[in-house]
């Protein structure tokens, strides 16, 4: 049998092979850069363990899977100026990620992007971008839709067609770490600010060092426009911050934050895209099934169950 092919090694993609494992499936998955886990990744610097991607998440989220991994005793409260009641991982984010990667045992393949999908003679064909084509018996499809659109032109026009006007808005994500008793309320700076996503605090001493708190901010301006340290520095003279943080590091995401999940018929226009989709191929990923870490979680095993049954059919 030909394997299962995923497409995408972010977390939703990191997701499926769990499920896919656990079914005793074989699959392959393909991830454009060096390293698994999309925006997700954690960094340490001068005793700061920080976020480059998502960093803090819901409390009343469902993390029932986190127990499966290891991971029960992995979340600490963060303050959240805009919403409250949220949580992150200790050790940053990436230890989810590198939990599901632990668990892996099919073939990955990095740095290899794929840029058409086909179907030949009642399988999948993989059209590489370096000439390569590779054949696979059913896809679970977890990049970005921008790049979706563009694999499945010529498998399904009228679902690339769809995904034309998907959009996305930017955040540059800025981590600066302070001594605690520095730390304020930004107050009026930041609340109801449509420039900023997002403004955590966190003083866990698995995060900082003793005295030290660090606020993790995104902000929606592309770092293209700017350099870091002026993004800093303007922050710093905007917020009331001191001057000369211990930290402070400056990152951003194309596909940070997709506008449609925003939308009031989000879930219903995506049930019509799935729907034009061909047996054995399940789309998944924060652009499809929603922003929520653990909706990403969710979407990528529910597309490994939906392959699975599409398989034993295939018997």
């Amino acid at each position: 049998m030909r394997d299962v092919v995923i497409i995408g090694g972010g977390l939703t993609g990191l997701a499926a092979a769990l499920e896919l494992e656990s079914l005793k499936i074989p699959y392959r998955m393909i991830e454009v850069k060096n390293r698994l886990g999309g925006s997700i990744a954690t960094q340490q610097r001068d005793g700061f363990t920080f976020d480059t991607g998502a960093f803090a998440f819901p409390r009343a989220a469902d993390w029932s899977f986190l127990a499966e991994l290891g991971l029960e005793d992995a979340l600490i409260p963060v303050n959240d100026w805009h919403l409250g009641r949220m949580v992150a991982f200790k050790n940053g984010t990436q230890m989810l990620t590198d939990a599901l990667v632990q668990r892996m045992t099919g073939t990955v393949i990095h740095r290899m992007a794929v840029s058409s999908l086909g179907d030949f003679e009642g399988h999948f064909a993989l059209c590489m971008e370096n000439g390569l084509m590779w054949e696979a018996g059913a896809l679970i499809v977890t990049s970005p839709a921008r790049h979706v659109e563009r694999m499945f032109r010529t498998l399904v026009p009228e679902f690339s067609l769809r995904l034309l006007d998907y959009h996305y808005d930017t955040i540059t994500r800025v981590a600066v770490g302070f001594p605690s008793d520095k730390i304020t309320d930004p107050g009026r700076h930041v609340w109801g600010d449509i420039a900023s996503a997002f403004y955590y605090t966190v003083d866990h001493p698995d995060r900082v060092p003793p005295g030290y708190s660090m606020i993790q901010m995104g902000v929606r301006f592309p770092l293209e426009r700017t350099t870091p340290e002026v993004l800093v520095r303007t922050l710093q003279g905007h917020l009331g911050w001191p001057e000369n943080p211990a930290l402070a590091n400056v990152s951003t995401w194309a596909e940070a934050d997709p506008i449609p999940p925003h939308s009031r018929n989000f879930r219903e226009n995506m049930i019509a895209l799935e729907n034009l989709l061909p047996d054995g191929v399940a789309l998944a990923g924060s652009d499809f099934n929603g922003l929520g870490l653990a909706d990403r979680i969710a979407g990528g095993r529910k597309a490994a169950r939906k392959i699975a049954a599409f398989l034993e059919t295939k018997k």
